[in-house]
């Protein structure tokens, strides 16, 4: 009798194996597509739309600093202007040793940071904060390859570069 119920009981929808004869039966039918459709009339584009507009013509090849496929022997093509470091270390181009390389940033306590340890100081008793903060120090840039400080980058913005390149 426990038998007779387990194979009456009913199996749940998710459970069930259509076979692919069904499959087959439900699957849409392929409708094709007119051969002219996209030979249709269309009102003209205004002057000033998208698809009227020329394609911006590609740079000169004296634009690239590389031929293409080719990059700078020390890995990174492009270097970043001492006067444009920011927080991070970047590629430069070093003027003392001549090479290519990523700077090594190290941040140290500058005017900002003494500023807030000021304010925190007079108003909250805290003036240590700013000393554990690295967002409110200063960073040295120093070339990877020779080590020579190129530049400091202030946390107000300004960037003091310290070895001008040499013409």
């Amino acid at each position: 009798m426990d038998s007779e119920k387990i194979n009456s009981t009913p199996v749940p929808a998710y459970e069930q194996h259509p076979s692919p004869e069904t499959h087959q039966a439900q699957a849409a039918p392929i409708v094709p597509a007119p051969q002219n459709a996209h030979m249709q009339p269309q009102a003209p584009l205004p002057k000033d739309h998208p698809q009227q507009q020329p394609f911006a013509q590609p740079p000169a090849p004296e634009y690239y600093a590389a031929a293409p496929g080719m990059g700078h022997p020390s890995g990174y093509n492009s270097a970043t202007p001492l006067h444009a470091l920011q927080r991070g270390p970047t590629p430069v181009d070093c003027p003392v040793c001549g090479q290519r390389e990523m700077t090594r940033a190290e941040a140290h306590s500058g005017n900002t940071t003494h500023g807030w340890a000021a304010v925190l100081c007079c108003c909250f008793c805290l003036g240590c904060i700013p000393y554990l903060m690295s967002s409110l120090k200063d960073v040295d840039h120093y070339c990877g390859k020779c080590g020579v400080m190129l530049a400091t980058w202030h946390n107000s913005g300004r960037v003091d570069v310290h070895h001008a390149v040499r013409n």
